[in-house]
């Protein structure tokens, strides 16, 4: 496992805090118990000096001392006694503290003054520690002398040492526990994180299929969902860019071949008449004309694709931009032969839109509907609304549309008959430009259609009133 893993560091950082809360912890409890056992003897001895120092009538009466002995190995500790004048009077054995010695100021002066003593004292000779509780013996309400009960901390420090070493087994354990605990959970929660990793890389090498499992609805659970969507998104991309490619070389290679044959055939005079020539020249600039269709459409559609296409929205009767359409495609529309009846309203809101590319819709559709209508059809244009929405209907009577073919007649390069629609003239394109076009508009277009009956297109979209109603 490298140093550097996820996993490494992910139970390096919850071991660490970890000790970060164990230690003060362990410092606290230290603390606590240590305080404990001392306040615990301390108030033992004060209660031993308090109790026995009343029951003294006379410090000088040495009978009056036949129970220390007995008292000092009940308890394990010392005591003695000294008079008003400091000497020791009497002792249990204390080796500092001996009979007819004087007591230090320190320990003296608290008991003159009626004052309870609670000290720590160090023997300078053997460099131990002991517990020091006094009274004053009181005789007549007048300070005789004081008792002092002495305990040695070793008994103490006896039992802080093993509360230590209970401790320190118990932190030891705590780590083990908390390092097999921690590895446990890092290597649980880095797990998805590596999956992770293999897939993106596996995706980066080329599959595209991740084949993550979502287990949990948490941000990693969301990130492997997001890492799953991302790879068929691009599986779609890599597919769509392929059939892209696919169909731009179909699309240009027709063309070219064609300009390049009859450029060939002009170059070389090998054709028979003028009449001959000029018919080849048409064909040249119509296949340049289908060119420069199929360029425009392409660098329209990746700007609508990519959101770059800028909106000019103003408000406008929706009226007359049908109108227009109309009257811009009735030169084709008169050349099959065919009639557009309009149905429209006198009168309509203004609406919010792109005259432009509303109109650019409207002539596409229109012409399409022409392009795949017999000689002498109608199409019938109809304008409706309501309260909430604008509505136009586009009918045609031409060749239809299959039903299994509806739901991809607006992707790119999409063809019913290739045939049939290369000989009408078409790019495949129109009606993606439309379906782009009036999502950016914020609309919605429907179609159904009958084959060798005829097709419907209904392009809703929602009234945004500016001002009043035209009067």
């Amino acid at each position: 496992m490298k140093l550097n893993s996820i996993t490494v560091k992910l139970g390096g950082t919850i071991l660490i805090l970890f000790l970060i809360v164990l230690f003060p912890l362990i410092y606290t409890i230290d603390q606590l118990f240590s305080s404990y056992f001392y306040s615990q003897k301390m108030e033992q001895i004060d209660y031993f000096a308090t109790k026995y120092s009343e029951t003294i009538t006379d410090v000088n009466d040495k009978d009056s001392y036949h129970m220390f002995e007995m008292i000092s190995e009940l308890n394990n500790v010392d005591l003695f006694i000294f008079n008003n004048e400091g000497v020791i009077l009497n002792t249990t054995g204390l080796l500092n503290f001996k009979e007819g010695k004087l007591v230090g100021d320190k320990i003296k002066n608290p008991i003159m003054n009626k004052q309870h003593l609670s000290i720590e004292y160090n023997d300078s000779k053997t460099s131990q520690n002991y517990l020091i509780s006094g009274e004053p013996i009181l005789i007549n309400n007048r300070v005789s002398g004081g008792l002092i009960v002495v305990s040695n901390m070793e008994s103490i420090n006896t039992s802080i040492a093993h509360m230590r070493n209970w401790l320190i087994i118990s932190v030891i354990g705590s780590l083990l526990i908390a390092m097999g605990f921690t590895f446990f959970i890092s290597r649980k929660l880095s797990a998805p994180l590596l999956n992770m990793v293999h897939a993106t890389r596996e995706i980066a090498r080329g599959p595209l299929k991740t084949g993550l499992s979502i287990t949990s609805n948490d941000e990693i659970g969301s990130l492997a969902k997001a890492i799953t969507e991302l790879g068929r998104e691009l599986e779609d991309f890599r597919s769509n860019r392929r059939e892209f490619f696919a169909n731009i070389s179909h699309e240009l290679r027709t063309p070219i071949s064609y300009i390049k044959g009859y450029s060939h055939v002009l170059k070389n005079s090998l054709y028979r008449n003028e009449e001959e020539k000029n018919q080849y020249l048409d064909i040249i600039n119509d296949e340049a004309t289908r060119l420069t269709t199929l360029i425009n459409d392409l660098f329209e559609l990746s700007k609508m694709e990519e959101g770059r296409l800028e909106l000019n929205i103003e408000a406008l009767d929706i009226t007359n931009i049908v109108i227009s359409s109309i009257n811009k495609v009735n030169l084709k529309a008169n050349e099959k032969k065919i009639k557009i009846i309009s149905d429209l309203p006198i009168k309509t809101p203004l609406f919010q839109t792109d005259g432009y590319r509303l109109e650019q819709v409207l002539i596409n559709l229109l012409e399409n509907a022409i392009r795949y209508s017999d000689l002498g059809r109608s199409i019938m244009v109809k304008l409706t609304y309501d309260q909430n929405y604008f509505y136009i209907t586009i009918v045609d009577q031409g060749v239809g549309i299959p039903e299994n073919d509806l739901p991809y007649i607006f992707q790119r390069f999409y063809r019913v008959e290739k045939s049939r629609t290369r000989a009408a003239g078409g790019t495949g394109l129109g009606l993606a430009i439309v379906k782009n076009i009036i999502d950016l508009l914020n609309g919605h277009i429907e179609v159904q259609s009958v084959p060798e009956v005829g097709t419907t297109f209904k392009i809703t979209f929602p009234i945004k009133e500016s001002g009043d109603e035209d009067e």
